[in-house]
């Protein structure tokens, strides 16, 4: 028996043992007759769930004449971190209809397990057996546990009032408050709580100042993250990857690259995470060119293998900069290394070929695409809309309602600009007439613009003002110019001029619209009214000049 037991012990001791070798000690108990020991059992339970095979510790633990507390412990403990949270609430129900009464260990599983099932039944029968047992007021850790669960459930003053009944909460403690808030409506109650930790002398650690940088990112102040990024410096833990990568975020999301490139610098041990932070700052204010010089960096000198967002934030970068010959690079890479790769990342393939005008290969990569989602069909479609291909936008869409996905805004707004584009204004008008009706849709400013572009290309301009008046874009800039420009390439000089009046009068900050009604006028020989219109172009009537922006085009050679 002392043999079994040390073999048993030794192959526990192994960082976690092979299940093979869990099996063997296994039968050796069995066929020596000693199966039934508390304590051999006990081993197995924790050997077999530490290999992964949790029916088989089940098993173990069923089949035990009795058990010790150790026993239904280290099952429960198994399950809740082995990814079966609901076995592990049966069997923390099981120990509560027994003699054995649960101790620390089986609350913190249960809470864990509740945190994530987000069952309330099961929470407050957590909560309750914690108060009535005690161990909730004696037990910082099962408090922790309790308000931790709280916290990720979403109860989030239920998890603070358990937080505020520790006479002597420890730093674990006001880390799990403060984590909770930073993802409640009520971030900055989190700094209060971090503010108040360090007033009662208890140093932060890395995991107290990645929340409250966390808090920081969506903050308006850059000076409260400033701040803390200064504590860290001090304690020395923004050179760690955890915090330096929060402290990173937060910098690129307040615009502050070169903050944002120190901190990246900083960290010592770059992962995957601080590669793709810096690569979304950068794509983030339209640095593309930068984005993908940093991709090249992070595969070709450190060595670090991109992920599924690495892949899609490369994609976007060359989608933005037309740059087909890179994108197919990333794209071949991906295949090679990424055979998990994502639906998200799978739609910025299709983004990038279809903004770079291939649709074949747009087509192709969506055909291949496990389980498209609607922003997968929505890219396809509005692909085929932007290089003319009005006839395989639709058709994908009769495909996309087959397929039983709903049309969102801008699957219509898709659809519109491919029959604006090819001149189908009844099926358009058709589109544009179901999107409330028969699909749920509220139409936009930017769907009462395309059915403006649509009506006004075929000459219905009438019709188009009408649709302008009765909608709730009447006042919009985008959609009276639409029906100014439709006027002016019909020379309509009556719906154009109430247009431009309508716009005028909203004192827009461009100079289109003028140069829009100089041109009707112009085509009409209304010399007096180009003038005016130009007039009003130089000084803007108000003493502010406006100009019209010079177009600008990209051809890349490379």
């Amino acid at each position: 028996m002392i043999i079994l037991r040390r073999l048993v012990s030794l192959i526990l001791g192994v960082a976690w043992p092979r299940a093979d070798a869990t099996a063997a000690a296994h039968a050796a108990a069995v066929k020596a007759g000693h199966a039934a020991d508390v304590i051999l059992s006990n081993h197995l339970i924790v050997s077999y769930a530490g290999s992964g095979l949790l029916e088989s510790a089940r098993r173990v633990f069923d089949g035990m004449p009795s058990r010790n507390l150790v026993s239904w412990s280290a099952l429960i403990s198994c399950c809740a971190r082995g990814g079966r949270p609901e076995l592990a609430l049966e069997l923390f129900a099981r120990m509560g209809r027994g003699v054995l009464r649960p101790n620390e260990h089986v609350y913190a599983s249960a809470a864990r397990s509740c945190a994530a099932l987000r069952t309330p039944a099961a929470r407050a029968q957590v909560h309750a057996g914690a108060l009535k047992s005690g161990l909730l007021g004696a037990s910082p850790f099962v408090a922790n546990s309790v308000a931790s669960m709280y916290m990720k459930c979403g109860h989030f003053d239920e998890g603070y009032a358990v937080f505020s009944t520790l006479e002597e909460p420890t730093v674990v403690s006001y880390n799990a408050v403060i984590s909770g808030l930073a993802a409640s409506s009520r971030p900055e109650k989190g700094l209060e709580v971090f503010g108040l930790m360090k007033l009662r002398g208890l140093r932060p650690d890395r995991f107290s100042y990645a929340a409250a940088l966390g808090i920081c990112v969506n903050l308006e102040n850059p000076n409260i993250g400033a701040a803390l990024h200064c504590d860290t410096v001090k304690i020395g833990v923004n050179a760690s990857a955890f915090v330096g990568n929060v402290i990173l975020d937060m910098y690129s999301k307040h615009g502050t690259m070169a903050e944002a490139e120190q901190a990246f610098l900083s960290v010592e041990e770059k992962d995957a995470v601080t590669w793709n932070t810096y690569i979304a700052a950068h794509s983030r204010r339209g640095a593309h060119t930068e984005a993908l010089k940093l991709f090249k960096d992070m595969v070709m000198d450190a060595n670090i293998c991109p992920d599924n967002f690495t892949h899609a934030s490369a994609l976007t970068a060359c989608a933005e900069l037309s740059l087909i010959r890179h994108g197919r690079q990333v794209h071949c890479r991906l295949i090679r290394n990424r055979a998990d790769a994502d639906v998200v990342t799978g739609n910025a393939v299709i983004g990038m070929y279809a903004r770079c005008g291939h649709m074949v290969s747009a087509a192709r990569a969506f055909r291949q695409l496990r389980g498209p989602n609607l922003c997968s069909w929505n890219t396809l479609i509005s692909g085929f809309s932007k290089h003319g291909c009005a006839k395989e936008a639709m058709e994908t869409f009769e495909r996309m309602r087959e397929a039983g996905i709903s049309p969102d805004s801008v699957t219509f707004t898709g659809l519109l600009a491919a029959c604006s584009h090819a001149g189908l204004v009844d099926k358009g008008m058709e589109y544009f007439n179901s999107m409330n009706g028969t699909h749920g849709v509220s139409p936009r400013a930017e769907h009462v613009s395309c059915a403006v572009d649509l009506l006004g290309r075929s000459g219905r301009l009438e019709e188009a003002e009408d649709h302008v008046l009765a909608s709730a874009f009447r006042d919009d800039p985008v959609v009276l110019g639409s029906l100014l420009s439709a006027s002016r390439v019909h020379g309509d000089a009556g719906v154009g001029e109430r247009a431009a009046a309508r716009l005028l009068a909203l004192d827009p900050a461009t100079g289109s619209p003028y140069v829009l009604l100089s041109q009707l006028h112009a085509s009409g020989g209304r010399w007096d009214g180009a003038a005016e219109a130009w007039r009003m172009l130089k000084d803007g009537g108000a003493g502010r000049r406006r100009r019209k922006d010079a177009g600008r085009s990209v051809v890349d050679f490379r």
